[in-house]
């Protein structure tokens, strides 16, 4: 795709903040990268970014040289207790759309699991993903893939400079007025590097591989792909005015989070995976919740929501 198409992609989809409609039959880009635009500064915080992810993908090549099942399922348990209950079911679901309500006791231990998947703390995480629902897929979304397949999936994240084009993180004043974010924000990375030493003096380096290394990396496609993936392959059966994507296999490793175009297209909802076979292990864990009565006010879309919004499916 050429810088020309991917302006012409952001022009399509920029009519939604005009008050027309985008095209619904628009085409995801091409996943060849596109050159962004604007001149690439490096701050201390797109070093440490490349340094941490760097890191944790250099660490997992150990892997098979430490396989202990112990260290396997050390990973397992971290992945889901990170990914799922952290970012999944705290960050995103509850914490940036508000999609039930649980107990503050509960609310910040899923939020304190999503500080050790190293995606940032919650205020930063919150406050990005709220502006990609505002711009999304426009020259303004933080991580579009109209700026390339590549740079959606993992160069924004080092190019922070691009990503304040939204403007300043002050979308989070509901988070910034609880000490507890505060504190949070304020000691992030000590929490990280606390689990890292307490692996390695439970199991030693093997646990160090596999808890920090695999199990990152993990974490960290899991929820890329929902960002270049789920925005470039699958089906659309929603009209949102977006390139969002309902894609099954990372909805499979992502708990759920892959059916996007679902949630692009009912935001507040806790609930992704609409249709019965739309495996959404988020969900489950959210409806538990609800059944044994911690989470309260859980909202799903109404069928007479689900019918303004629906297309043909492709």
């Amino acid at each position: 795709m050429a810088v020309g198409e991917a302006n012409g992609v952001g022009e399509q989809l920029n009519k939604k903040s005009n008050g027309a409609a985008a095209d619904p039959n628009l085409s995801p880009p091409d996943v060849s990268v596109v050159s962004h635009e604007q001149t690439r500064k490096w701050n201390l915080w797109d070093k440490t970014a490349v340094v941490s992810i760097v890191a944790a993908h250099l660490l997992a090549l150990y892997a098979p040289f430490c396989f202990s099942w112990g260290a396997f399922w050390v990973a397992f348990c971290l992945y889901t207790i990170t990914g799922l209950f952290g970012i999944n079911l705290s960050y995103h679901r509850h914490l940036s759309h508000k999609s039930f309500r649980i107990p503050k006791w509960l609310e910040y231990l899923f939020a304190y699991c999503g500080a050790h998947a190293l995606q940032g703390d919650p205020l930063y995480w919150v406050s990005t993903h709220r502006f990609h629902h505002q711009y999304t897929d426009t020259e303004r979304d933080p991580h579009s893939p109209i700026q390339g397949f590549w740079y959606s999936h993992i160069s924004w994240i080092f190019d922070s400079a691009a990503s304040m084009q939204c403007g300043e993180p002050n979308n989070v004043g509901d988070l910034e007025n609880q000490t507890f974010y505060r504190w949070l924000y304020n000691t992030y990375m000590f929490h990280p590097l606390g689990l890292g030493f307490l692996l390695y003096w439970l199991g030693g380096f093997p646990y160090i591989v596999w808890g920090m290394g695999v199990r990152l990396i993990g974490v960290y496609h899991a929820t890329w792909l929902i960002n270049s993936a789920a925005h470039t392959w699958g089906a659309r059966p929603w009209n949102t005015g977006d390139l969002s994507r309902n894609n099954w296999w990372v909805a499979l490793l992502g708990f759920g989070e892959g059916w996007h175009n679902n949630h692009h297209a009912f935001k507040y909802s806790a609930r992704h995976g609409l249709e019965w076979w739309q495996i959404d292990m988020t969900w489950y864990a959210v409806r538990l919740l609800e059944a044994v009565g911690l989470a309260v006010d859980v909202k799903r879309p109404s069928q007479l929501q689900m019918q303004k919004l629906a297309t043909k499916k492709t």
